[in-house]
């Protein structure tokens, strides 16, 4: 995927799911961060190292559990951060869904190419539900079709999240 289909998917999918701007900003952020380490690994070589060692997702989905269990699976709060009351939480959560956004940029590349699993240095496991455009940075068809399918999956989630949050609200007031 290109960098821009990268960030729009993974905002919307962690706004989505948490409803947090903080959390998604800094999944936004991360979303580039494992084809941007190459270049700074490897060099001119990086494109013999394309989707190995960087796109390694077990260990991008282990950086963000170990972070989420220590700030105990909650979602970061700013004003937590800019008063500094359990402040530790909300940091390992940040670093959490940032690591989060590279878990996703790889399980995004999944679905235009492969991925290593198990293995970092073989690619073992993709989709190939679309390709990609022949011009460097432009998205293609098939690109965009499946950012925008992903955007709308996520405002779904968003919704019902909030219905669901209502919904026990109003069910709590009525006791």
């Amino acid at each position: 995927m290109t960098g821009k289909g990268h960030r729009i998917t993974t905002f919307s999918i962690i706004f989505g799911t948490t409803g947090s701007i903080l959390a998604a900003g800094l999944s936004l952020f991360a979303s580039t961060f494992p084809d941007s380490s190459e270049y700074l690994f490897f060099g001119k070589r990086r494109n013999r190292y394309h989707r190995r060692y960087t796109h390694w997702l077990l260990l991008w989905l282990f950086l963000s559990l170990v972070c989420f269990s220590r700030a105990d699976w909650i979602i970061p709060r700013i004003s937590a951060l800019v008063d500094g009351v359990d402040a530790h939480r909300d940091i390992w959560s940040c670093v959490g869904f940032w690591f989060m956004g590279c878990a996703l940029h790889v399980l995004e590349d999944a679905f235009c190419g492969k991925i290593p699993v198990i293995r970092p240095w073989k690619r073992e496991f993709g989709l190939h539900i679309f390709h990609m455009s022949k011009k460097i940075g432009e998205m293609s068809a098939g690109e965009k079709t499946f950012t925008l399918c992903a955007i709308l999956i996520s405002l779904a989630a968003w919704i019902i999240r909030d219905i669901k949050i209502i919904g026990l609200v109003n069910f709590w007031r009525s006791l």
